[in-house]
């Protein structure tokens, strides 16, 4: 038989944890010494190691003790629930990743936006490097072909007006049907 301390030290888990697992239920004691110890028997050794694995499977100590504590069988039962549950928690775990990856992959972009006589300011200083109207347009046409949602968003960033972006998604949306036709 093993004293509380021993089970402890045998199924590596605190000696709060083997109390708090008594008081809910799941392992009690098998017998008691003269000076009132618990003691644990082989047995009591079984049920811990059967109660960790479905503690480590996910199954919540409440159910464990459903399936430790009835006759019939509901073992299945509850672990497919416990699977529903971590299928559920496996996908807002997911959504929430895949959340955090595009916020690290997007290029940080202050909260600043550009007013329209900054645009043309910005566009008239690039003009002399031979950086045209006609050479945004070709930026705006491929960034539009790769990924709408950036370009949409580069768009937002820059300032441009709602007019704007309809002006340029039209151009482009117009020399696209232009390639098409000549084809």
């Amino acid at each position: 038989m093993y004293t509380i301390k021993e089970l402890s030290k045998k199924s590596g888990l605190s000696r709060t944890a083997l109390l708090y697992y008594e008081s809910i239920g799941l392992l009690t004691p098998e017998a008691r010494s003269e000076s009132n110890y618990r003691l644990y028997g082989e047995d009591s050794l079984k049920r811990l190691d059967r109660i960790c694995t479905y503690r480590d499977a996910g199954v919540p100590l409440s159910e464990i003790v459903q399936i430790l504590s009835y006759e019939h069988d509901i073992e299945r039962e509850v672990l497919e629930r416990t699977l529903s549950m971590l299928n559920q928690k496996a996908q807002e775990i997911k959504e929430s990743q895949e959340k955090i990856s595009a916020l690290l992959h997007q290029e940080v972009i202050p909260l600043i936006s550009f007013s329209g006589s900054e645009i043309k300011s910005f566009i008239d200083i690039l003009e002399p490097l031979g950086i045209d109207e006609d050479v945004y347009l070709q930026f705006h046409e491929i960034l539009e072909e790769n990924s709408p949602e950036s370009h949409r968003a580069f768009l937002d960033f820059c300032g441009f007006t709602e007019d704007d972006t309809t002006r340029i998604l039209a151009h482009i949306r117009k020399k696209r049907k232009a390639v098409i036709d000549d084809v």
